[in-house]
């Protein structure tokens, strides 16, 4: 079954173009959106994770161990019996790829990808919330003025721009939810909006209270009072939760009706970053990494799980780390420690090309409520 098709111009390498995408459910009428494509984001990945192979080779040995420690006991295992984004039965779902541990298998309907058998919610909730593994990334000094200005500052400018075509004017109140180590609140503070975040993690929390003075909140989201806001964001979030669709539920009754935006960042399966781990499984330190990312999603697969939220897509933004990823798995595979810096200059072109074939290993996606 096809749940979307798309009307796109043909050229490919437009950075920005508007599609048609329509959503066809069996015995449902069809309904069209126009959306406002974007491809590509300029970035230094090579500066910005500057990672020594041998660190990165010894991460990924952690994250194998940890892995075991998730998946190795099938009695705080649990099986998925629906696809988290369409709910089509599981047992249609084809193994898709197998990391550490863990097997990811394929949605037949809606072509999600997600963990099966995965932990149970409070042993995925315990390692994640004291691990210091999985926040160093986002709570790392060096690299900190890198990621507000390559990563932070674009993203910005795209959810501000997002929000006045659907809305008008700019966002007053806005919430950050699976907030990291709070780049993306002080990146509104210091333009001078209204925001706040929630954040699990307690180093992760911790590092936005040193570097920025943010206090971010440590309760659940799915479970505190409701609050209104303008605007609504999820960068990296909802691949770590079993059951997205209820942070976009609780999303939807958190914003306010004809006036929202609720943005979405999330990895994409269909890029050749999946590919290049897919031949290279024992060396994965990021994006189809099980301990942590328990869904990957497609284009339809987010897309339907917005809209069966009450969200109507507006706009999508693809771009992606598979170039970066396919130096770093080569120079793994040959032990050549300087074979990373050589490669690096072909990164920003491999790059470019992968986010305008939409190759490429992540999607941001813009929504208003219904």
């Amino acid at each position: 079954m096809t749940l979307w098709t798309r009307s796109a111009p043909l050229d490919a390498a437009a950075a920005s173009q508007q599609e048609i995408w329509s959503y066809a459910p069996e015995g449902r009428a069809r309904k069209d959106f126009l959306l406002e494509v974007t491809s590509g984001k300029p970035l230094d990945a090579a500066a910005l994770k500057n990672t020594p192979l041998e660190e990165l080779r010894a991460y990924a040995a952690k994250l194998a161990e940890t892995a075991e420690r998730l998946y190795g006991d099938p009695g705080t295992s649990e099986r998925v019996t629906h696809c988290p984004c369409c709910a089509a039965p599981a047992e249609t779902a084809t193994e898709a790829l197998r990391v550490f541990a863990a097997t990811y298998r394929r949605c037949a309907v809606c072509g999600h990808v997600f963990v099966s058998p995965r932990p149970v919610p409070e042993v995925m909730n315990a390692v994640f919330a004291s691990s210091e593994e999985h926040s160093q990334l986002y709570v790392d000094h060096s690299t900190l003025d890198i990621r507000l200005s390559q990563v932070i500052e674009p993203k910005l400018d795209w959810t501000l721009k997002a929000y006045e075509a659907a809305v008008g004017g700019a966002p007053t109140n806005c919430l950050d939810v699976g907030a990291g180590g709070g780049h993306f609140v002080e990146g509104l503070r210091r333009r001078g909006f209204d925001a706040e975040g929630y954040e699990l993690s307690r180093s992760s929390r911790a590092f936005a209270q040193e570097a920025f003075g943010v206090r971010l909140r440590e309760e659940d989201f799915l479970t505190s009072p409701p609050k209104l806001r303008d605007l609504i964001t999820m960068w990296g979030l909802l691949e770590y939760t079993p059951n997205p669709r209820d942070f976009l539920a609780r999303a939807r009754e958190n914003l306010k009706a004809g006036e929202g935006l609720l943005i979405v960042e999330v990895p994409r399966f269909d890029a050749l970053g999946t590919v290049v781990q897919a031949e290279n499984p024992k060396g994965i330190a990021r994006h189809m990494d099980p301990t942590s990312h328990l869904n990957c999603f497609s284009d339809s697969s987010l897309a339907t799980a917005l809209v069966e939220e009450g969200f109507r897509p507006i706009a999508v933004w693809y771009f992606g780390l598979d170039a970066y990823e396919l130096a770093v798995q080569i120079s793994l595979r040959l032990a050549q420690e300087t074979l990373f810096e050589r490669l690096a200059d072909m990164i920003p072109a491999i790059q470019a090309a992968c986010d305008a074939g939409r190759q490429c290993d992540d999607i941001i996606m813009a929504a208003v409520p219904e």
